[in-house]
């Protein structure tokens, strides 16, 4: 299972969750194998989907070009050190590559460019270990700095338009073509945050959750051939095992991923088949109507803390 957007498990992870749902019954007790994986597929897909509209924002590593109309105005404030505050949309902020701005109402618009690096993160995340990816507790923020004296108020309130391309969320992909034991590259579906966003900087490092015994491995990344879509990452170290097409090199913390399985279970729990049953903590049977809704609302909570305010 691979594609341009992995979701954010695989059907076989997804299986061995402790959920209590019988997944052979799904879509029917009587359809084949093949059948039965692409309805787990269609799961996965359907639960990364919730996931990402419970957080109201994408939850796995994005670029962004984003256009904000200031100063003066919510999002676009001067601050009294003579910085200007902007307010963007997805967190965590990871890297800013670029910041220019227009005057609003010349048209076409004919953007000036920021000095580069004279922009700053405001809180940035919590990074992982020996890692450029965040941490899994929530923290960083989704706004940035501008230095003084380049977004002013000379054409009014309102009166400048500032893009903004920055790198936000948890880099995670699909191996796309299988890798052996002593490979230092692997072929993925999207090296989006994977790579140093400064020349020397760290790299992330992601886990290839292999379901098979003993083959879950974590890997550094420190090139890739792209800074997003499909293309080759090149790791700090060869690997120790082989991975099949399809499996995920993930850097997302646990209880987003934990939430998906959730989400997958309480949409198999709802399709309709009455004869699916979930395990209680007595060891009797919930039917579906009784235990879609807590599995959700588990779910629910497990993004809390992701979730994107604006």
């Amino acid at each position: 299972m691979t594609g341009p957007l992995s979701p954010y498990v695989t059907p076989d992870q997804l299986t061995m969750y402790p959920t209590g749902v019988s997944w052979d019954s799904i879509p029917n007790q009587r359809a084949s194998d093949t059948e039965k994986y692409a309805a787990q597929v269609m799961l996965c897909q359907e639960a990364t989907t919730m996931a990402d509209a419970r957080a109201n924002q994408i939850l796995r590593s994005t670029i962004q070009t984003e256009q904000l109309f200031g100063p003066g105005t919510y999002r676009v404030n001067s601050l009294p050190n003579g910085n200007t505050r902007l307010l963007l949309s997805q967190w965590p902020i990871t890297s800013v590559t670029a910041v220019q701005w227009a005057v609003a109402n010349a048209f076409p618009l004919q953007f000036n460019p920021v000095p580069n690096g004279a922009w700053l993160i405001e809180r940035p995340p919590l990074m992982l270990p020996g890692s450029s990816a965040a941490a899994d507790s929530g923290t960083g923020g989704q706004s940035i700095q501008v230095g003084m004296g380049n977004i002013t108020w000379w054409a009014g309130r309102g009166g400048c338009v500032i893009e903004t391309t920055y790198g936000a969320g948890w880099p995670h992909c699909g191996l796309t073509k299988a890798a052996a034991a002593g490979d230092e590259i692997l072929y993925v579906d999207d090296c989006t945050g994977w790579a140093p966003t400064t020349p020397g900087g760290q790299g992330c490092t992601g886990v290839i959750q292999d379901t098979a015994l003993g083959q879950q491995e974590a890997a550094t990344v420190l090139a890739a051939t792209t800074t997003s879509g499909p293309g080759i990452l090149t790791l700090s170290a060869a690997l120790t095992s082989q991975h099949s097409p399809g499996i995920l090199l993930s850097a997302l913390p646990g209880q987003i991923q934990w939430a998906t399985v959730l989400y997958a279970a309480s949409l198999a729990l709802t399709r309709g088949a009455t004869a699916t049953t979930i395990q209680t903590v007595r060891g009797g049977g919930q039917r579906t109507a009784s235990g879609h809704t807590t599995l959700k609302q588990q779910a629910d909570c497990f993004l809390t803390p992701f979730m994107r305010v604006v």
